[in-house]
């Protein structure tokens, strides 16, 4: 019986995730357009190839590493497929899957019941987390494995934590640090409830982070990169620094809450049963109290990063959120009201998965992008342009897509702007007056320009950028687009006005692909 449970649950977390990556026209995001490319060329250079020089102006290029590089690895076997869109949805639709299964075994692990029910809670937590649960980027597969983790700490399998804990660093190194807090965290729990110093399951957890760092080309390089990511963008953050990054990395907006509201509501609900049974002394055995206390304080902690440090903390939130509410359901509620908690709660699941349904079908068909895009525009410099020729990207956040469908050239900047900030201060802010529209025919060196500091752009984008090509989107850069069509110093070469699936309210005029030589 329990067997033909599996199935029928593996049946419907698969059929949950390819509804998702192929029922759809659009794809959630870019940044998995990229990962994808870079796994094809390690599939094509060899896994050594560390070097990368598609962006140009970066850090990542002058480190020659990769923190994303058991990802690519992973990656890598999805690039055979004959349609890369094909290729990359397959590979997000089993990372989705990998990740709801790696949550199953996590809470079997815990001994909680009803635990073919519980990955679907999370799934469906919001529509915001569902829409990053279907990424075919490293954040899912790092959700997964640090839930993992978590299980495998409670159990104290310290091979299981190594192994694991390299899983987290190999594949995303500037996530080692939810290892670490996750790892300190359960250790420091653990010691207040049972009384255990379990310093091995320490020891395992930091050699593993050590050994999934080292197993890459060029792992010094990995960890300068990694300290830009992470250290130096918290400092240019606090600093008021405008780096432009994307909404994930601001904390999430009020209005947003409305998405959480339900998930919220059952969370705390979790808390309340928590209280009531600390005001009793009924907390269940040790190994059940270090469960509730390590799963309720790691949802506290990611809750609060969430809302004051970055958005894209909720999937921890939700991941451990959904263990303490499993974990108290399971350990706390009373055996003759069980039935009914499970009752109300399915009820409230229905209508959270129906919502989440809706609305992030909604995601995908709005704010969803079609990868096909910018294809004809890229094909067209391939064809026309010398190996290496410098393309400016007008916005740091084309480049994924100029990356997948053309690797002929290279560009300017791409993943995080701190990259670019990191590599030269005076080239990002050159670069950021014109992604941002605020000049065109002049550009800046400088956070705040004075009339004698103003460069010409066509002087910049020579000198400073040796950039051969110009991209841009006209219906985004629209004021930039408008300025080089007057200048004879940049020659229009291509341009297209095709309108992006999902995007069909947005006017014909002025939009789509345009592509300039810099003479």
């Amino acid at each position: 019986m329990r067997r033909v449970k599996f199935i029928l649950f593996l049946s419907a977390v698969l059929v949950l995730a390819a509804f998702f990556q192929f029922y759809f026209s659009n794809i959630p995001e870019t940044d998995s357009l990229y990962h994808f490319r870079h796994a094809e060329i390690y599939k094509n250079a060899g896994l050594l190839a560390s070097a990368f020089p598609w962006v140009q102006y970066s850090v990542i290029n002058v480190f020659s590493a990769d923190i994303w590089y058991g990802f690519h690895l992973f990656l890598t076997p999805f690039t055979y497929f004959s349609d890369p869109v094909f290729g990359l949805r397959v590979a997000g639709m089993f990372m989705t899957a990998f990740l709801l299964l790696a949550f199953f075994w996590s809470l079997r692990r815990l001994k909680v019941t009803q635990n073919f029910f519980w990955p679907f809670l999370l799934f469906f937590s919001s529509p915001l987390v569902s829409y990053h649960l279907i990424m075919a980027r490293p954040h899912v597969i790092s959700l997964g494995s640090s839930v993992l983790l978590y299980s495998f700490l409670a159990v104290e399998n310290l091979w299981g934590i190594f192994f694991v804990s390299l899983g987290i660093s190999f594949f995303h190194l500037s996530l080692f640090w939810s290892a670490l807090l996750i790892t300190g965290t359960f250790f420091s729990v653990k010691f207040f409830t049972e009384k255990v110093l379990a310093w091995q399951t320490i020891l395992a957890s930091l050699a593993g982070l050590l050994t999934g760092w080292v197993l890459r080309p060029d792992f010094w390089g990995a960890a300068k990169i990694a300290y830009v990511q992470i250290v130096q963008l918290m400092l240019e953050k606090r600093a008021g620094t405008p780096l432009h990054f994307g909404m994930e990395l601001y904390p999430l907006p009020w209005r947003d809450l409305g998405f959480f509201a339900l998930f919220l509501a059952l969370w705390l609900a979790a808390i309340l049963v928590f209280v009531r049974a600390l005001i009793r002394r009924n907390v269940g055995n040790p190994f059940q109290a270090t469960v509730l206390w390590s799963s309720f304080i790691l949802s506290a902690v990611f809750w609060l990063m969430t809302m004051f440090v970055a958005e894209r903390s909720f999937d921890f939130f939700a991941a451990f959120g959904v263990v303490f509410m499993a974990s108290a359901f399971t350990y706390l509620v009373r055996n003759k009201i069980k039935k009914f908690v499970a009752i109300f709660g399915a009820a409230v699941f229905v209508v959270m998965a129906v919502y989440g349904v809706y609305q992030t079908g909604k995601f995908l068909n709005t704010i969803g992008v079609d990868a096909q895009r910018f294809k004809s525009a890229m094909e067209w410099l391939k064809n026309n342009s010398e190996p290496g020729d410098v393309v400016f990207n007008v916005s740091w956040d084309y480049f994924p897509e100029l990356f997948f469908w053309n690797t002929k050239n290279f560009y300017v900047s791409g993943m995080d702007p701190i990259f670019q900030y990191a590599y030269n201060p005076k080239m990002y802010w050159e670069a950021y007056y014109l992604e941002t529209g605020k000049t065109a025919e002049f550009t800046c060196a400088a956070t705040a320009c004075a009339p004698e500091a103003l460069e010409e752009t066509h002087t910049a984008l020579k000198r400073d950028f040796k950039a051969k090509y110009l991209f841009l989107d006209k219906y985004f850069d629209g004021r930039f687009y408008a300025y080089l069509a007057t200048d004879r110093r940049f020659l229009l070469k291509y341009e297209d006005m095709r309108l992006p699936a999902g995007q069909a309210g947005l006017p014909a005029d002025g939009h789509g692909a345009a592509i300039f030589e810099v003479l």
